[in-house]
């Protein structure tokens, strides 16, 4: 009885130890683990009533000093930052728990102030208000780009492209290696195969389900595309990008949406449609491209009316003559050139 009893008490500490902070995390959005922990790190924590736990709330420097220990007593475990930072004189004498040297100094000389009408808060002091923006959070990981990976393309290419906002979305989807083909969801370990489902011969890349399986290379014939270049390229970005420039590029981009709409109906919904039915569906397409997005050249418009600043003597009338709902309105402003 004695040991079954150990034995649940234990577990209950070890579930709670196991627990994620009870402090309240910053807003990430979804974001991956990565980006978390990476941005993270640009947060600070604002001292209000004091009551985030000592031990698993990133208010530290050192992040959660929880983890700066292998084993936290069991006195200790309740503790709040405010329990702690309170006390005056030697702080680290109150603790059962030992900590290394440099984070024990931290606790002993670190002051804060408390605001009992307030809570804890993660802020962030990149932005004026000390909210995070996708803005705010963008120039913090450059201005840290030698020790977080900062990937050195720069999208803007695909978002200045006259297409529709899917057309651009699958795109970017491309370019970041990102496009749910059966080899990207197989390495995911969400598919149980990689072999493309149309042709069963190759595992289905991003470039064999877009343009080098049979099924998708003969819709790219059947639309004009036939150059051995266009089959050549094993760059998605340069692929993509030599693809939409031209006269051929609302074409080039309906045609990869197509294919991969194509794909899917036969591997989603079984449904095989017809080669000329997905080349009338990218000529249509591209018709709409072309009326929604006109290729109009740039003209700018000359000014007819200009303002006279030239130092000359005497005076200049200037005489709203607007007669507009208000007929019997007139106003005149005398300006002095000085």
């Amino acid at each position: 009885m004695g040991s079954h009893a150990l034995r649940l008490s234990t577990q209950q500490e070890q579930t709670f130890l196991q627990q994620p902070p009870p402090a309240a995390a910053p807003p990430f959005g979804p974001l991956s683990c990565v980006q978390k922990n990476v941005l993270l790190n640009g947060y600070t924590w604002r001292a209000g009533s004091g009551s985030s736990s000592f031990w698993f709330s990133r208010w530290s420097a050192f992040g959660c000093l929880g983890s700066q220990t292998p084993i936290i007593d069991i006195h200790d475990i309740h503790l709040s930052v405010r329990d702690v930072l309170s006390i005056n004189g030697n702080r680290s004498q109150v603790l059962y728990t030992t900590l290394p040297q440099d984070v024990t100094e931290f606790i002993n000389n670190t002051s804060v102030r408390f605001n009992d009408a307030i809570e804890d808060a993660f802020i962030w002091p990149h932005n004026k208000n000390g909210v995070y923006t996708t803005k705010s959070g963008y120039h913090w990981l450059l201005s840290h780009s030698g020790s977080v990976h900062i990937s050195s393309h720069s999208w803007s290419w695909i978002w200045r492209l006259k297409l529709p906002e899917k057309y651009k979305f699958l795109l970017w989807l491309a370019c970041n290696n990102s496009v749910p083909t059966l080899a990207m969801l197989n390495y995911r370990n969400i598919a149980p195969s990689s072999t493309c489902s149309r042709c069963g011969l190759h595992d289905e890349t991003f470039f064999h389900c877009m343009r080098d399986c049979s099924f998708s290379r003969n819709i790219w014939h059947h639309i004009g595309f036939t150059e051995p270049d266009f089959y050549m390229t094993d760059s998605a970005v340069t692929w993509l990008q030599d693809g939409t420039k031209g006269p051929r590029a609302a074409t080039f981009a309906s045609g990869l949406w197509w294919v991969w709409r194509c794909r899917n109906a036969l591997c989603i919904n079984n449904e095989q449609m017809p080669i000329q039915e997905v080349a009338a569906n990218i000529r249509n397409s591209t018709e709409s491209i072309k009326h929604a997005f006109p290729a109009t050249p740039h003209t700018q418009m000359d000014r007819f009316i200009r303002w006279n600043n030239s130092n000359l003597d005497g005076n200049i009338l200037n005489v709203d003559g607007n007669n507009y709902c208000m007929v019997t309105r007139r106003q005149i402003f005398m300006i002095k050139n000085l």
